[in-house]
């Protein structure tokens, strides 16, 4: 699941120079994008199959 930077980055436009807040806006991040990185992966994983079950599916029509 997806984490929520908007508190985060409200703070730091407050706070520019607090470290703590910056490490935990540069973890959020990371999170995110490694989450929407696997996710897509997930997705390409997922059509292959579908397209090789199509696949299979059309050879065994045919005999």
């Amino acid at each position: 699941m997806k984490k929520d930077t908007a508190k985060l980055e409200q703070h730091l436009e407050r706070h520019p120079t607090d470290a703590a807040g910056v490490i935990s806006l540069l973890k959020s991040q990371s999170h995110n994008y490694e989450y929407d990185f696997n996710l897509e992966q997930k997705k390409k994983r997922e059509k292959m199959k579908s397209i090789k079950r199509k696949q299979i599916g059309a050879k065994n029509a045919t005999y």
